[in-house]
């Protein structure tokens, strides 16, 4: 392979048994498959007692202490300790940092991707698995900065040929990563043992390329997905496999565990948040490693929680990463199957959010749907901030924030809506209760990110 001067280059492999059955690309029900165009938004996870929009960070409830009603809203705060410690993320960020360059060969660096980076599918994938690309980039997007998330391309990569793979670095244009899923009798790399590997990445700082071997994954959807998030792992900088004994992690070379729906573990998580989140790279993307990076760093998180009937919502804040949420019952069919409902419909409740300066964050939030089109809108109003850490007093105690307001034109999808346009930011929800009884989900924005949820 062709090693660029200035930096390593790594070939990383995924060995598995083959997994049997058909295909990926499965649908979540209520959800029809993701396309490019949400790689922004937050994910939508189905679970055992319901469907949670946004991370995987929701508290219990008697976790937090009461914080009285915001308009029939029940708020409740507080810190809850459910990251990992500084020490845990040091010694995972130093099992990483093993990239040496030639002219530094006693500093151990870690590489970090250098633009903000551009998931391309390639021609050949079939488009059944655009959908598992698109989740896997969504799950990781929770872990990242707001300003250094994925976003998946709908331009597809070109079909790769035999030269691709001894000049990626320049087959590959910078910033880009390009994703083939298919049977690995279709790669264009003959060498690597047939029917065996399920992913391989090749690449350096700033470019790269992933296959996924759905001879191996075969229809387990949840494999494919760990596949995928393992070896973007790899490209975004952590070369390493992790031993299953020192952590639970993606990055473990043993991936017939079940990791659970949001594939990612807390380690990885916070690991990807201080790649992106502490590291200060070079213009080459290389950071020696120092462990005093991270300073200051707590594994505990300030929460806020609304909750209103069945439907629950809030945000996390710790170590500057906002995460929101939203959680509800699962619909007994899609909205627009709903024959109890006809012409607009229209819910109303509560934001709750935490500002990019940590400051508290509340407001209404009202959504209306035109049921003969499936669009509408959503408005947040009445917004109001505090200050940092804080509890939000009653409505009307505080300060406005920006203008007051932030307007979303909404298109649903099966049982969850996306915005059209408006204002800046996605907004990303979705309808709770057998009926269609309640709504909600998550709006982020660099400057904040909120859960919001509402009834009929």
């Amino acid at each position: 392979m062709k090693v660029p001067a200035a930096f390593l280059s790594f070939v990383l492999m995924l060995y598995g048994c083959g997994g049997g059955g058909g295909g990926g690309g499965a649908t979540f029900p209520g959800l029809p498959a993701l396309m490019p165009a949400q790689s922004r938004n937050a994910p939508v996870v189905f679970l055992r007692d319901g469907v949670q929009v946004g991370a995987d960070v929701r508290p219990a409830r008697n976790a937090l202490s009461p914080a009285g009603t915001h308009d029939g809203v029940a708020v409740s705060s507080g810190r809850v300790r459910d990251g990992e410690n500084a020490g845990r993320v040091n010694d995972f960020l130093d099992k990483q940092a093993v990239v040496r360059l030639s002219n530094t060969p006693d500093i151990k660096y870690i590489g970090l991707f250098k633009h903000k980076p551009v998931i391309r599918i390639r021609e050949t994938t079939s488009d059944r698995y655009i959908d598992d690309v698109v989740r896997v980039v969504q799950l990781i997007n929770t872990a990242l900065p707001y300003d250094k998330r994925i976003t998946v391309s709908p331009v597809r990569a070109p079909h790769p040929g035999p030269a691709e793979y001894s000049s990626w670095d320049i087959y590959i244009p910078d910033g880009q990563i390009f994703v083939g899923v298919a049977p690995q009798s279709t790669w264009p790399q003959p060498e690597i043992p047939p029917d065996r590997v399920a992913g391989v990445q090749l690449g350096g700082a700033d470019k790269s390329y992933i296959w996924v071997n759905t001879s191996v994954t075969g229809g387990n959807t949840n494999y494919l997905m760990k596949v995928l998030a393992h070896e973007i792992f790899h490209a975004l900088g952590m070369y390493e496999h992790i031993e299953l004994d020192d952590y639970r992690s993606v990055t473990n070379i043993r991936f017939r565990i079940n990791y659970g729906p949001y594939v990612l573990q807390q380690i990885d998580r916070d690991a990807l948040h201080a790649f992106y989140g502490r590291l200060n790279p070079d213009a080459a993307g290389h950071v020696a490693y120092n462990p005093n990076s991270l300073d200051p760093w707590t594994d505990t998180s300030f929460h806020l929680r609304g909750d209103l009937d069945d439907v629950s919502f809030g945000v996390s804040s710790r170590n500057g990463l906002l995460q929101p949420w939203a959680f509800g019952p699962s619909p007994a069919m899609n909205l627009a199957d709903n024959q109890a409902l006809s012409g607009s419909v229209g819910w109303s409740g509560r934001l709750l959010g935490v500002t990019s300066t940590s400051e508290s964050l509340a407001g209404a939030a009202g959504l209306t749907i035109s049921l003969a089109t499936l669009t509408g809108r959503i408005d947040f109003t009445g917004l109001e901030h505090w200050g940092v850490n804080v509890v939000p007093g009653p409505v009307g105690s505080g300060t406005m924030w920006n203008d007051g307001d932030l307007r979303y034109g909404v298109i649903v999808r099966g049982n969850s809506f996306v915005q059209t346009g408006g204002d800046a930011g996605e907004v990303t929800g979705m309808f709770f209760g057998p009926e269609h009884e309640g709504m909600g989900g998550v709006v982020e924005r660099s400057d904040m990110s909120a859960g919001f949820a509402g009834v009929r």
